[in-house]
């Protein structure tokens, strides 16, 4: 593991995500440069950004009245599914990035 993934991988376990989840995501950024490209471009998108703060603020809420992680975030992207939707082509490479 280079010093590039290494640096990714932690960023995202300090994100809350899971050190084998961390670690796939990180390989395959490894491995597939343009996806970080096509990150890039999502994170210019001040429509999308504007959605995913507004997204973990209301799972940072929930979890804070008592509700798991896992459930919060269920509840708040439910209640976000439309918006998400239109976003669909834009959010592609973070989504396949997710469930690998």
């Amino acid at each position: 593991m280079g010093f590039k993934s290494f640096i990714t991988k932690k960023a995202l376990q300090m994100k809350g995500v899971s050190a084998e989840q961390a670690d796939k995501i990180a390989k395959q950024l490894d491995e597939n440069p343009e996806i970080v490209e096509s990150l890039k471009t999502l994170e210019n998108n001040k429509e999308v950004k504007d959605l995913f703060e507004k997204i973990t603020k209301e799972i940072e809420e929930k979890k804070k009245g008592g509700l798991g992680e896992q459930y919060a975030a269920v509840l708040v992207m439910g209640k976000y599914k439309a918006e998400i939707m239109k976003h669909r082509e834009a959010l592609a490479p973070l989504m396949g990035l997710m469930q690998k």
